[in-house]
């Protein structure tokens, strides 16, 4: 086990994560083999046997449509986390003198708009990437 206080919380969140993809990948390979089974194996069906097990395939299809957009939805969410958390320890671990420089480059015009004003070649950005 680690030290870190916020060590069983990473690990729920990361555990829950992969639990998610485990459900959906094997939903899918459930729908997959026993559908194409099913239907390889019975395809002559007669009548109303083959309006069943098409409202069977439906529904099933339906239901791991949804757990799709759920999966998909779910990640993108667990992405986005990331990327602000990335962006926060970024800005948190920004020096003063930089944020003081970027209030500085920030001036109005005489129109009132606010003017971005650069002192040399190498922008705020650029400097601040190469420090990363």
């Amino acid at each position: 086990m680690s030290s870190d206080p916020h060590f069983e919380e990473i690990r729920q969140r990361i555990t829950k994560r992969y639990a998610n993809r485990t459900q959906f990948f094997g939903h899918l390979a459930a729908f997959v083999v026993v559908n194409g089974l099913g239907w390889l194996l019975l395809w002559p069906l007669p009548g109303i046997l083959f309006y069943a097990a098409l409202f069977v395939s439906g529904s099933w299809f339906l239901g791991l449509l949804i757990h799709t957009i759920n999966f998909i939805m779910t990640e993108a969410r667990e992405n986005a986390i990331e990327q602000a958390i990335e962006a926060e320890r970024r800005w948190r671990d920004m020096p003063e003198q930089e944020m003081k420089r970027k209030r500085e480059r920030l001036t109005l015009n005489d129109d009132g708009e606010i003017e971005t004003t650069y002192d040399d070649a190498t922008s705020w950005a650029e400097k601040r990437n190469q420090r990363l």
